[in-house]
């Protein structure tokens, strides 16, 4: 039997007691199959998923097609797609009704638009980073700065991205001013860390006041993500903030849970128990839907664990010298029972736990994805995450192409859209170059994929 301590994930068959998070949107007739004759023409269907679903690989394109000349049509005239607004300044103060974070929006969109394959030539893209190169070179907040990272580290040729995960020898490029911007951003990323963590808003002075205090796991969730692409192109972060985003992340995961049985995978004589346990954004804030577990934060809490343990063990180079770590086996169980988490209060729409009207649905979806993809998961217990999640953002696509959850802050259509696109891309797939049980091993898979 194989070493399981270094495995992520594995396949949650048979947990019990089930709660599915009651819809709080109508939803639409599902979206019906093509023929199954227009199936077998369709063009990197298996890009998207690789299991039976109720919708077609052409109308998966279709919908990232409207959805991408909607937010490229959406772009200003100075080349921006404007600033987060909302009712308060995220993290403490009164709004003035100013735009906050105007670095970030344009970043995110920018970063979908590279995802969904536009050339790094096109004009909308050019212009988009030529307004933020002028006036946002080096961004003021922790969000600006990861969701920046993110979107220049996306200039890489996209054609050698997919190759580098089979032959170490062909590496994704920065070139230009994208390769010096990338280095400052990262260091300006790091210096904004206090303490283990990011908290949006934050400036990387201790004093910002932010409730709860300057960490979150949301904020540390988009660092590790930018952290873990600037690796990608050589640009290397040192293993003290890796180990600090586990340790901070793993803290703000639920003491205790509901025991759940699920079937060994590699042995389905093994029955094994998991401890339902989320993630919160700040566990302890008074504000419950911040102090509380939340299916945006356990998917954001389980990725931030699972590139943190690839990182630490360098990229499973060093498994044996990460299974004999004191916390090992304590990581392993924070993502089982983070999975059993997701499965227990599944929704494939709205954002389990959330309460209030900052409810994120269409960010829970991307969230989820991330996770799972990092992960390399096809199923959540014995839901297929995509099929299903992807159904919904097919049934709520508007006829000119955007998504608009209403459940996000301003410009909810322009974040929801791009959030719908990252997650109908895959966006993360192929972070991690081998399989999440085999550990890169020559043997067969034998997760749930």
């Amino acid at each position: 039997m194989r070493n399981l301590a270094f495995v992520p994930l594995l396949f949650l068959v048979a947990l019990l007691g089930l709660v599915v998070f009651g819809a709080a949107f109508p939803s639409a007739s599902p979206v019906q199959a093509e023929d199954a004759a227009d199936e077998e023409d369709d063009e990197g269907e298996g890009e998207f998923y690789e299991d039976e679903t109720t919708f077609s690989g052409k109308q998966v394109t279709k919908a990232i097609d409207k959805g991408v000349a909607w937010l490229r049509k959406k772009q200003g005239r100075n080349g921006s797609w404007g600033g987060t607004k909302g009712n308060s300044v995220y993290g403490g103060g009164e709004s003035k009704g100013n735009e906050e974070n105007p670095a970030g929006p344009t970043a995110l969109a920018l970063y979908a638009l590279l995802k969904c394959k536009q050339p790094l030539k096109d004009p909308v893209i050019k212009k988009g980073f030529d307004w933020l190169y002028k006036n946002h070179k080096k961004p003021g907040t922790s969000y600006e700065t990861s969701m920046l990272l993110l979107a220049v580290t996306a200039t890489a040729d996209t054609s050698k991205m997919s190759k580098t995960l089979k032959n170490k020898k062909v590496k994704p490029k920065l070139t230009g001013r994208y390769r010096a911007w990338a280095n400052k951003l990262a260091d300006y990323l790091v210096d904004k860390r206090v303490a283990r963590g990011w908290r949006y808003n934050h400036t990387g002075q201790s004093g910002d006041g932010a409730p709860g205090g300057p960490e979150d796991v949301s904020s540390t969730q988009l660092a590790a993500l930018a952290l873990f692409a600037a690796d990608r192109m050589s640009i290397r972060t040192k293993k003290n903030v890796w180990e600090d985003i586990l340790s901070f992340t793993m803290a703000n995961q639920e003491d205790d849970g509901p025991d759940v049985t699920y079937t060994d995978p590699v042995d389905p004589k093994q029955k094994r128990t998991a401890r339902a346990r989320g993630f919160a954004y700040i566990k302890g804030q008074e504000k419950p839907d911040e102090g509380n577990a939340t299916g945006g934060m356990t998917a954001c809490g389980l990725a931030n664990i699972e590139m943190a343990r690839f990182m630490l063990s360098e990229g499973g180079k060093k498994r044996d010298a990460w299974n004999k770590r004191a916390d090992a086996k304590k990581v392993q169980a924070s993502l089982f029972d983070g999975i059993a988490w997701l499965e227990k209060n599944w929704s494939p729409f709205e954002n389990p736990g959330k309460k209030s009207s900052n409810v994120y649905h269409a960010y829970w979806l991307y969230a989820l994805e991330r996770a799972m993809d990092l992960l390399d998961l096809r199923l959540v217990g014995s839901h297929n995450w995509y099929n299903e999640m992807g159904q919904e953002l097919l049934n709520r696509q508007a006829s000119d192409g955007h998504w608009n959850t209403r459940s996000s802050h301003a410009p909810m259509d322009t974040l929801d859209t791009a959030f719908a696109l990252l997650f109908l891309k895959r966006a993360t797939k192929g972070s991690i170059p081998f399989g999440s049980v085999t550990g890169g091993s020559e043997d067969p898979p034998s997760d749930n994929r």
